[in-house]
């Protein structure tokens, strides 16, 4: 971890020495590029940053976006490391590779912080999580611009998992970072961390007894074919975060900032509904053939106790977590989906 943040730190300052991202001349166009790891039949890309260069082009602003999705400029780690360096304008990233550079943003991937992903939503918008957006800003340079939905994350397996108890000694497959791993023992299964990109042959194989995502991820990949069942624990409301970096955003017009966030707003609106569809459509499918046995039967409520108790103290982010784990769901007031005129706001790839 030192290591990462002597890196970032490094990448920078060069990147302010070098003044890498030059103003755009007068009447013409600026450019800009995003990039990301999801794969193009993500809901993140498909219903999102695949639209934004026509949504920037309509708006008239005088903003053009390339998008680059799955790795195509680099992993997470590389394109943040561009980003902050100020080699790419844009890149999107999860909490828990922020965390790496601000620990308390690693609430967000712990387990039954939030109760749905509205609740996500309104938390990551909202004042409370507000100041850390603000110390990324001020501490390394980029700025997040919106949080979209990535999915509510359930564990697949061979047996039913109905409770705490079911877990004990499963080896639950997740991503290595220690938020991750520690969701996984807050749950109370035995967590190990297998690359995303081998997860397949470790559950067919029976090195891991199942593992989780959200349910197109694991339509996506696969696990359906080697699983039997998938329980629907709902244990993470999984995110990702739109950034750009600072000195690039001092550099757009007003116009074209104000026109970047509403557009990314309604993109994100638009990822969320595709993600809910796609799950409830694959769900029915998959119960109309008989594909998985779903267990929609899970003690949520005693998972969601064990887990909040095992975050409630110890870790950077417990008094995060305790505040966000705390709130009512409020509904949104009107009007709350306008882009407010003042200023908005050791990890393996996410899934």
């Amino acid at each position: 971890m030192r290591g990462s943040k002597a890196i970032l730190i490094t990448a920078a300052l060069a990147g302010l020495l070098a003044g890498c991202w030059q103003p755009t001349a007068p009447g013409r166009p600026v450019r800009l590029r995003l990039a990301h790891v999801y794969e193009v039949k993500s809901p993140t890309h498909a219903f999102g940053t695949a639209q934004l260069a026509d949504r920037l082009a309509a708006a008239g602003v005088g903003l053009e976006v390339s998008v680059f999705p799955a790795a195509q400029l680099g992993s997470e780690a590389e394109l943040l490391e561009q980003l902050v360096a100020g080699e790419l304008e844009l890149a999107i990233a999860g909490p828990s590779f922020l965390a790496m550079w601000y620990p308390e943003i690693g609430a967000f991937d712990a387990a039954y912080a939030f109760r749905d992903l509205d609740h996500m939503l309104d938390v990551a918008h909202g004042d409370l999580i507000q100041p850390l957006w603000d110390e990324l800003r001020k501490r390394y340079g980029v700025r997040v611009l919106d949080t979209w939905v990535y999915g509510s994350r359930h564990i697949t397996s061979n047996r039913p998992i109905r409770h705490p108890g079911d877990l004990r000694g499963f080896r639950l497959r997740l991503p290595a970072a220690r938020v991750w791993q520690a969701s996984g023992e807050a749950l109370g299964a035995s967590p190990m961390p297998v690359a995303f990109a081998e997860v397949y042959m470790a559950l067919q194989q029976g090195m891991a007894d199942g593992q989780e995502n959200p349910v197109p991820t694991i339509q996506a990949m696969g696990f359906h074919e080697v699983q039997k069942c998938l329980n629907l624990t709902g244990h993470i409301q999984s995110s990702i975060q739109i950034l750009v970096n600072e000195r690039v955003w001092q550099r757009l017009d007003a116009a074209q900032q104000n026109a970047l966030l509403r557009t990314l707003r309604d993109l994100g609106r638009e990822v969320q509904g595709g993600t809910e569809r796609q799950e409830r459509e694959i769900l029915a499918a998959w119960r109309e053939k008989d594909v998985l046995q779903i267990v929609d039967d899970v003690d949520v409520e005693a998972f969601r106790r064990r887990a909040r108790e095992y975050f409630a103290d110890g870790f950077p982010f417990s008094p995060l977590y305790r505040a966000i784990s705390s709130q009512e769901a409020s509904p949104k007031p009107a009007g709350s989906d306008a882009v407010p005129p003042h200023d908005p706001a050791e990890r393996e790839e996410m899934p």
